[in-house]
């Protein structure tokens, strides 16, 4: 039987109530084994609820009584009690099979699970999925889901993921749709491959054939100084990025006439690295892909406004360095600029290169704690040191932690900077600039 290991249990929560202590094992709510999060939330969602747990070998039942169906007060140490479900996919433009050694063992797992994609946004092929699998899916409602498809071409499809056999993506991907379970596509976009005409019969079939999926979202593929080995990718040119926001272009008139939005999204990037400006607020409607990173620079610029309207000049002194990746560099000189006008404080962006991951990668979420140590001390050979040096949080796990292992306290010490950790939206960068 599975058993979900009982991470914490909240003081004077009904768990706490009822006896239930950090440690046990939870086995079973109302008779029901639990395979994830997502059993748990639906079994407690009842009036009475019979738990069993084990504790230190024996086990035992608790009977609750939920009139008013309240938060349990549990935490576990993991969402997925029976175990992540792992790719089964060898795609040529895996980021994984590219890392550098030296990180976080987590960061080498590679995940492909639906319940994942439900709780935390991340992107699923549907690959390794069954048909009880998305009976389940259908049945409680798990929704919405993240799908990599990045071709419709069946065989350059089994190309790109590595595949020998034919999978059912497209088989699931109809029966869920038709289930009225909301899908939001991105496409991995490679030059020479899923790019140009082939793009563009993919955006036509998935808009006739397909065509109640809620958004498509096309981020360029990443590629790193560790392709040893690999299928050989390049990165996509000016010239090539220009044509395909002409591209998008005529999808999103034609979209918006049929549908009322613009459907196909294109990352951030794309547009920075054309030196294009980013599309107005209103073209992302409710930011349908904002879980694949697509409209974080247009919203971070208008939530910093917004937040800069309520602030005032201030005669306190202080310098802020802020650390940030090569791509963002730009958007956030410009957010930083306008924050010094308003508020009077100075604040360096310092753009940090990152050699960890060979040189080839410039998204800030991927920094380490090397690089920014190396890169600030090379920035403050020409510079004024700051009081404060604000990280985005993007680049710690839970426990504030950066890839390569190093702390904030580590970070801080090599320093000799006073490090202010700074939640990564455009208010939570100005409400770090303050002393």
């Amino acid at each position: 039987m599975i058993a979900a290991k009982i991470a914490e249990v909240k003081k004077k929560s009904l768990a706490d109530k009822y006896g239930i202590k950090a440690g046990d094992k939870l086995l079973s709510i109302n008779g029901r084994p639990l395979r994830d999060l997502l059993d748990y939330e639906l079994s407690t969602a009842d009036e009475k609820i019979e738990i069993e747990i084990e504790r230190s070998g024996g086990r035992k039942v608790v009977t609750i009584d939920n009139p008013d169906f309240d938060n349990l007060g549990i935490r576990f140490s993991t969402s997925l009690f029976d175990g992540i479900k792992k790719c089964a996919n060898k795609c040529v433009f895996c980021f994984i099979d590219q890392l550098p050694p030296g990180m976080r063992e987590s960061v080498y797992i590679k995940d492909d699970d639906y319940r994942l994609s439900l709780l935390y946004g991340n992107f699923i092929t549907l690959t390794n999925v069954c048909d009880a699998d998305v009976n389940r899916i259908i049945e409680d409602r798990i929704s919405p889901l993240y799908i990599s498809l990045h071709t419709i071409n069946p065989s350059l499809r089994a190309m790109m993921l590595g595949r020998k056999k034919p999978d059912k993506t497209l088989k699931y991907l109809r029966a869920l749709l038709n289930a009225g379970i909301e899908i939001h596509i991105q496409i991995v976009l490679c030059p020479d491959l899923n790019d140009g005409v082939e793009l563009e019969r993919t955006i036509d079939d998935l808009s006739k054939d397909y065509g109640n999926v809620s958004s498509v979202g096309i981020v360029p593929v990443g590629l790193t100084g560790y392709r040893k080995g690999l299928y050989p990718l390049r990165s996509f040119s000016e010239k090539e990025i220009i044509n395909l926001i002409k591209q998008a272009g005529a999808w999103h008139e034609r979209f918006e006439r049929e549908k009322g939005v613009a459907w196909v999204y294109l990352a951030d990037e794309f547009y920075i690295a054309a030196g294009r400006e980013l599309p107005p607020t209103e073209h992302y409607g409710e930011f349908p892909q904002i879980e694949n990173g697509i409209g974080l620079s247009r919203l971070f610029i208008e939530k910093a406004k917004d937040s800069l309207k309520k602030r005032r000049k201030t005669n306190r002194k202080g310098r802020f360095g802020v650390v940030t990746g090569g791509l963002f560099a730009g958007v956030l000189r410009d957010v930083a600029k306008n924050a010094s006008k308003v508020t009077g404080t100075s604040i360096d962006v310092i753009e940090i290169k990152n050699k960890f991951f060979g040189g080839k990668v410039n998204v800030t979420g991927l920094l380490t704690g090397s690089d920014i140590v190396a890169g600030v001390k090379g920035w403050l050979k020409s510079n004024e040191k700051p009081d404060v040096l604000v990280l985005p949080d993007v680049i710690l796990n839970a426990d504030r932690i950066a890839l390569d292992d190093y702390s904030i306290e580590m970070i801080e010490n090599m320093l000799g900077i006073k490090i202010k950790v700074a939640n990564s939206t455009g208010n939570g960068f100005i409400n770090a600039i303050e002393l």
